[in-house]
């Protein structure tokens, strides 16, 4: 299957089956957010891979009812920084200029165009960019799911706060933007049958 196939043979699951992804294929998961791009490299953000039905079943009520996070193979929770700070910039040149096999001072400059960009932005900005972040990395995971025909079903209508709670993600800075179950598609989901709907290209691309 090539990619633009692929592309349409993904749809927003409603139902998964009971099947469950393998280690392989959750490794390949996590692994398309760990290679994700992202602003200045900083990866503002962790991802939660949720195999515990009990864990799901306590998120289900910050869920709106939605079972399906509940009823799937992994819950996925994508949570970024609400605030950042220098010692996060620090570290991460620290890490950059160790894989790269340079001094902390050899990327000095670097350090500094980054600082004087995030640390200006106050929490609340700081909050948004991180925010923003953890959407390049779902796009590279829905990507990596639909060439591998894993199903997934990226989610932001639940409350934060609730899940923030039963995952203690308030204790760690973190705040929950994006919860997506994976899984494989149920045969009795009958989301599956609909036409897939998107903008013809002279209505969504123009060329300059």
């Amino acid at each position: 299957m090539n990619f633009i196939d692929a592309l349409n043979w993904r749809y927003a699951v409603n139902q998964f089956s009971n099947e469950k992804l393998n280690q392989q294929q959750v490794n390949g998961l996590i692994e398309s957010v760990r290679l994700s791009a992202s602003s200045y490299g900083l990866q503002p953000y962790q991802l939660f891979v949720i195999a515990s039905d009990q864990v799901k079943n306590d998120l289900l009520p910050f869920s709106y009812g939605q079972t399906k996070v509940a009823n799937n193979s992994h819950l996925l929770v994508f949570a970024h920084k609400t605030q950042i700070t220098s010692k996060d910039i620090s570290l991460f040149i620290s890490s950059l200029a160790k894989s790269q096999n340079k001094t902390a001072l050899a990327l000095n400059d670097y350090q500094q165009v980054i600082s004087n960009d995030l640390l200006a932005k106050n929490e609340n900005e700081q909050s948004a960019w991180a925010a923003q972040q953890c959407y390049i990395a779902l796009g590279k995971l829905l990507s990596y799911t639909a060439i591998n025909q894993i199903d997934a079903c990226p989610m932001t209508g639940f409350d934060s706060q609730g899940i923030n709670q039963v995952l203690r993600l308030n204790k760690q800075g973190l705040n929950a933007e994006i919860i997506c179950p994976v899984g494989f598609r149920s045969t009795d989901d009958t989301s599956a049958l609909r036409v897939k709907y998107r903008k013809q290209t002279a209505d969504l691309v123009t060329m300059l």
